[in-house]
């Protein structure tokens, strides 16, 4: 049995303030792997412990891969393989909760396969109780990968901004996280500028953003988890936009206007370079890397429609991606480099899809009217991204296979500009 140490410490700071976001389902997957989830048993008292269960439920529903249920029935002492595999149950899982200390409990988790009657997961954690929901979160990352070989990212976080009025009707942006289930809200920054763009960088200790609070569009690096003085990077001549940031996380790519032309330029953290990377009298915005910094891809107008091209970051050699359609924009590579996802055009609406980069098939998976800024979550199953729905911004969540949905909206105002982290360290 493996025995890991696993300390959870939240960070709370006294000025964050709290908008929760409310989270609607909008579309089931019948073809789900069914997955029964039986209550964990909890000795001694383990406050939030009877909501580990229900989060990690919710966690593997919103993937499209399962279809998992809690089993309160079910008899955890006597394990009827016979009637598990009538009701076709891909896995069964089953955890005991034992608080050890005051601020320590022990958790013992257990995955097994019906089919072949063996345990396919089995260990035992010390975790820190400050943490109750990033536990269910890492619990969930475990029994994800211990069922399909891959990594989830339930232990993840989300980045957005929300747009409300203060009490004398103005406008008031802020920079908010979550834990990848909009749970567990964070405003770390409240602007009456607009905030745009929000990124993680690639060790999740940083945010770029845009920001107009000098009146102009610049590019600023937040610290979301420590206190430390927000950095604007140099003034360049014309608009900055766009950021992202390059997976070494030295350098990151924006869009600058320098000259009267968009291009896409790197600015390098270290030698305080600009290197303009992009040299084409068209406009070349929406930078985005591959995972294995190799490849750009970005949006430009030079064949006359708005398309998707991929740079080579070697060779600086440039390929159309996109030939579908007339607009085609906001492309981010998948984890694994294999596809796109982007905005596409139908008509006169704005919808997600998926790219494949190398047979050129797209697959839109919305249906909505005007959607934007699509992100994919680190394990490449789900994408979020933001949208407009009875004249108000609101983020949804769809998962590649079999497009479960789910939507995040605010009761007090708009929610834009989605970005998802890399997993935690």
């Amino acid at each position: 049995m493996n025995f890991l140490r696993l300390f959870f410490f939240i960070l709370l700071f006294s000025n964050y303030s709290w908008a929760l976001l409310e989270v609607s389902v909008i579309k089931n997957d019948d073809n789900a792997l069914p997955v029964k989830i039986l209550p964990f048993q909890i000795v001694g008292t383990v406050e939030g412990g009877n909501l580990i269960e229900e989060i990690i439920t919710n966690n593997l529903n919103r993937t499209g891969h399962f279809s998992a249920k809690i089993d309160p029935s079910f008899n955890k002492n006597l394990i009827n393989f016979s009637s598990l595999k009538t009701e076709k149950i891909e896995a069964l899982v089953k955890a005991k909760i034992e608080k050890q200390s005051e601020k320590i409990f022990n958790i013992k988790l257990e995955v097994i396969d019906p089919y072949s009657e063996k345990t396919i997961l089995r260990k035992k954690y010390l975790v820190h109780n400050s943490g109750i929901r990033r536990t269910a979160h890492f619990l969930s990352d475990e029994i994800y990968e211990s069922i399909l070989g891959i990594k989830g990212s339930f232990d993840t976080r989300l980045a957005y901004v929300t747009v409300s009025k203060n009490s004398q009707g103005n406008k008031e942006y802020r920079l908010e996280i979550s834990d990848s289930d909009a749970q567990n809200p964070k405003t770390i920054l409240t602007s009456a500028d607009p905030i745009l763009s929000p990124v993680w960088s690639p060790d999740q200790n940083r945010i770029a953003y845009v920001s107009f609070k000098n009146l102009r569009s610049e590019v600023f690096i937040q610290y979301p988890f420590v206190r430390r003085k927000t950095i604007k990077l140099p003034y360049f001549d014309g608009i900055a936009s766009s950021p992202s940031w390059h997976p070494d996380g030295k350098k990151i790519a924006i869009t600058l206007s320098k000259n009267g032309n968009k291009d896409i330029y790197f600015y390098d953290f270290e030698s305080k370079k600009l290197e303009r990377i992009t040299k084409n009298s068209s406009i070349d915005t929406e930078a985005s890397f591959s995972a294995d910094g190799k490849k750009m891809v970005f949006t430009s107008n030079r064949s006359g429609q708005v398309q998707v091209y991929i740079m080579d970051l070697d060779t600086k050699n440039i390929s159309r991606a996109t030939y579908e359609g007339n607009y085609n924009a906001k492309a981010v590579f998948s984890p694994d480099g294999k596809s796109l996802a982007l905005v596409h055009r139908i008509g006169k609406n704005y919808r997600v899809g998926v790219l494949d980069i190398k047979t050129k098939d797209l697959t839109i998976l919305s249906e909505n009217e005007l959607d934007e800024s699509p992100f994919f979550a680190p394990s490449g199953d789900m994408i979020i991204f933001s949208t407009n729905k009875k004249d108000k911004g609101i983020l949804s969540v769809v998962s590649i296979l079999g497009r479960q949905t789910f939507e995040l909206s605010s009761v007090n105002g708009e929610v834009r500009e989605p970005s998802w982290s890399n997993y935690s360290k």
